[in-house]
């Protein structure tokens, strides 16, 4: 009887360790898990501080920045504009707050010329009404904050009719003290050291920016740059100017 019970303690052993030893072994061949540093975010905002051929470096609140530009690379930049520029045929963005009537009085504008696919695809990027700022249309429903977003159909002095995709027709007060930019089309030629940039495009495995398009604004009164993905970029003091721009 003390023979048997030895065998069965022996072979309960053995069967454990083998267990053991084949957890170790599925173990060692699973996967390993993916070093997240690797993974980047798409596009690359900051201040031009140097264009060296076909590579633009930025600085941003985080160091800098390589990007990279090509013959299919789209370029777009903002201009300072008045009230009088608000003509019919131009696609508009303005936010705001409404008044006691429900009517927006506009503290930015954003203008930009109308594409085949109409002035919802051209106003989809989002407004950059100030020097060195790049914000995005304030979504109605926030307490004292609206946007009017469409294509302008009549401007009479500080009055302008905003034909709507979701309302119809909408007019708006764009006071002379409202801030008023342009989006015009660009080229390479544009860039210059000190300008805010905006590049959209995807990175490599060392971070290295390959842009499909670039937006370009001045930079603010300060010299410093809003990025369009959140923080300041401040301009860095005595920093090299880069090689000209080259032209396509």
């Amino acid at each position: 009887m003390n023979r048997v019970l030895v065998l069965v303690i022996v072979g309960v052993g053995l069967v454990a360790a083998a267990c053991g030893n084949g957890a170790k072994a599925a173990n060692s061949s699973t996967s390993p898990t993916p070093d997240r540093t690797a993974q980047f975010r798409n596009g690359a905002s900051g201040q031009l501080v140097q264009v060296n051929g076909q590579t633009l470096i930025l600085t941003g609140p985080n160091g800098d920045l390589t990007v990279t530009i090509s013959s299919s690379t789209t370029f777009s930049r903002t201009s300072t504009a008045v009230l009088a520029d608000i003509v019919p045929g131009q696609c508009l963005v303005a936010t705001g707050a409404k008044d006691a009537a429900g009517q927006l009085v506009a503290m930015t504008v954003r203008l930009s010329p109308k594409t085949s696919a109409g002035c919802a695809a051209a106003n989809r990027v989002g407004p950059s009404p100030s020097p060195g700022a790049s914000p995005r249309p304030i979504p109605s429903g926030q307490p004292g904050q609206a946007f009017v977003s469409g294509e302008v159909s009549a401007a009479a002095g500080v009055s302008i009719t905003v034909l709507t995709a979701a309302s119809g027709s909408q007019t708006i007060t764009v006071p002379t003290t409202a801030t008023v930019t342009r989006m015009l089309s660009a080229s390479a030629a544009d860039l210059q050291t000190g300008q805010c940039v905006r590049a959209n495009g995807t990175r490599d495995t060392t971070g290295t920016v390959e842009a499909t398009s670039i937006a370009i604004t001045p930079a603010g009164p300060s010299g410093t740059c809003t990025t369009g993905f959140g923080g300041r970029g401040p301009g860095r003091a005595g920093a090299s100017p880069g090689a000209p721009a080259p032209n396509n």
